[in-house]
């Protein structure tokens, strides 16, 4: 099939032609196309988002599979990397394949998904996972230690110290990520780095990065909704992350965290912490590119070409050979709100955007088309790379 349209390719925007199955066969200028796409559109490859809590299993009534890629979609995501503090948690050989066979079953994107912290990794290891995701509470254990010397997989680290998650949250202070950088050692992402000390600290110890943008614009930990893990800093900390950090990280994520309203109404000590916001980040950084404020080429790299990088997925840019999974967007003026996520709440509604994905396309399936999401099936992305 061939899609036409104007496409950023190789740091430039021109009008091309596209031939693809599951995989991009094809670029070319002429061509008759299957499907034409509107001047007013352009053709990116689909963002990657390193960093969701995709619930499902017993936690189902926060979240599905497939309500969380159906919203994955509607923000412009094409491939989704899920995080394993599930019920039951994700750290043996079975609850790994079990997941993996959830996956397959239900996922409207391409997917990949990491692994607990186990005393069974040389089992864990052998199968087609994207890595470790490293709690504060990991940190001292032995098998995270065996994990960090002898797994070659990526470790993807929540930067806080374990004693973080006892004490008052007005004391979960910036120090407490710095300083657990030093506890973890080789192939190394931080996540949802909250201020700009954290980030250049742990790029120079050679790690990779990423930021999220609840971290970046909400307004302080105000009540339930903006209570999430790390905290949101002061006005000024938020400020640098946005006009630095923003330019200074390898990746943007969502650390999309589902929860009930039910449960995000109970008291502030209570309630669980946790933003949804995977179909946010997308269209957020598309339109700082509109309003001037981003390079459109600088915004591929956090959306997606960086994130494929740090997993190690072919996917993230438009060449031959890979996955033929795009967003489209344009420029429209909206407010967000969640569309498909069973979360109708969240500290970021009614956010001006300028940038609409108007279709997604996941393995030359339509999976979007700005109304509907299809019950398309994605492919586990880590499979799919070890083949190649």
């Amino acid at each position: 099939m061939w899609i036409r349209g104007k496409t950023y390719y190789y740091g430039e925007i021109t009008e091309l032609c596209i031939n693809i199955d599951r995989n991009i066969r094809e670029i070319r200028k002429n061509c008759k196309p299957d499907i034409e796409f509107r001047p007013d559109e352009l053709i990116l490859p689909s963002s990657v988002d390193i960093h969701v809590h995709v619930r499902g299993a017993k936690l189902s009534y926060k979240e599905t599979v497939t309500s969380a890629t159906s919203e994955a979609v509607y923000g412009g995501v094409g491939t989704i990397f899920d995080m394993p503090n599930t019920i039951p948690p994700v750290n043996t050989k079975e609850s790994v394949i079990e997941r993996l066979r959830e996956f397959d079953l239900y996922a409207r994107t391409n997917y990949g998904i990491y692994s607990g912290v186990t005393k069974e990794f040389e089992e864990i290891d052998k199968l087609p996972i994207a890595g470790y995701k490293i709690f504060p509470e990991d940190l001292e254990k032995e098998e995270t230690k065996l994990i960090l010397e002898k797994s070659k997989k990526l470790k993807v680290l929540h930067p806080e110290m374990p004693f973080a998650l006892t004490v008052d949250r007005r004391l979960r202070d910036k120090w407490m990520e710095l300083a657990s950088l030093y506890m973890v050692k080789g192939k190394i992402h931080i996540t949802h780095i909250t201020n700009l000390e954290t980030l250049r600290r742990a790029k120079s110890l050679g790690y990779s990065t990423d930021i999220t943008p609840h971290h970046m614009l909400v307004e302080g930990e105000k009540d339930c909704l903006s209570k999430v893990n790390p905290p949101i800093r002061d006005y000024k900390t938020r400020l640098e992350l946005f006009l630095l950090g923003l330019h200074e990280t390898d990746a943007l994520a969502s650390d999309h965290a589902p929860h009930t309203e039910r449960e995000k109404s109970l008291p502030f000590d209570l309630c669980p912490p946790g933003i949804a916001a995977v179909s946010f980040t997308t269209p957020f950084i598309y339109t700082l590119v509109f309003k001037g404020l981003l390079d459109l080429d600088r915004a591929v790299k956090l959306l997606a070409e960086n994130p494929a990088k740090i997993t190690g997925i072919k996917a993230g840019e438009i060449k031959e050979g890979y996955s033929a999974t795009f967003t489209i967007i344009k420029r429209e003026s909206w407010r967000y709100s969640t569309k498909f996520s069973k979360v109708t709440q969240t500290p970021l509604d009614q956010f001006p955007l300028e940038a609409k994905v108007t279709n997604v396309i996941v393995e030359g399936k339509l999976a979007y088309d700005g109304e509907t999401a299809y019950p398309i099936r994605g492919v586990n992305v880590i499979a799919e790379s070890s083949r190649n």
